[in-house]
């Protein structure tokens, strides 16, 4: 594929793919998504991508002090429904969207938060999504649905994946509870139909 293919793909500019191929600047996990599903990387280059760069750098300041914080007096939230249901079978390589629903049970207003998926975000054998989603501004009482794009792994089995709430330093807010947040078990098998759920595009 030329630069100029790929740039009107992807909406990027040429000089910027040509520095990123060069190493010369840093690719966000759009661009990365891009090439691993157009030249059917099967996870590998998602695996490198987080191994160099992945991931928001923490600001200068002291990370002691930060996650001292947590967990906030009066936060807390309780899990309401898969909406989207869980342990689906499905064809490798399935692009559907994974969304719970969540709700602000505590007295702490939410906002600023993420949901940071455990480990790397693609691999061989795991399904793919993004590194991190940013959960909606969500008032005590109120419920959130989080909605993840994710890609079935293409090697058939099962595999799960797992998300912990956090800040934009990556400070888990509940460090005491729910040891592997929320989660989502994806089961491939080699010429199964398309699950009864949307497919994305």
């Amino acid at each position: 594929m030329s630069l100029t293919a790929a740039a009107q793909a992807t909406g990027a500019s040429k000089s910027h793919l040509s520095h990123v191929e060069r190493g010369r600047d840093r690719p966000g996990w759009e661009l990365v998504a891009f090439y691993e599903e157009s030249f059917n990387a099967d996870g590998q280059l998602w695996a490198s991508f987080i191994d160099v760069v992945a991931g928001s750098r923490p600001r200068q300041r002291s990370d002691q002090g930060d996650a001292s914080r947590y967990p906030l007096p009066g936060d807390d939230s309780t899990f309401v429904a898969d909406i989207t249901p869980d342990a689906v079978v499905m064809p490798p390589g399935f692009h559907f969207e994974k969304i719970w629903r969540i709700r602000n049970s505590g007295t702490v207003p939410w906002t600023g938060r993420w949901l940071r998926r455990l480990g790397p975000p693609a691999g061989l054998g795991i399904p793919s999504s993004p590194l991190r989603v940013q959960i909606a501004a969500t008032m005590p009482g109120q419920t959130v649905d989080i909605a993840i794009p994710m890609r079935a792994q293409n090697q058939p089995g099962t595999a799960a994946a797992y998300w912990k709430m956090v800040d934009e330093d990556g400070h888990q807010f509940f460090p005491d509870r729910y040891p592997e947040g929320v989660f989502t078990t994806v089961i491939v098998r080699e010429g199964a139909p398309d699950p009864d759920i949307p497919r994305l595009e």
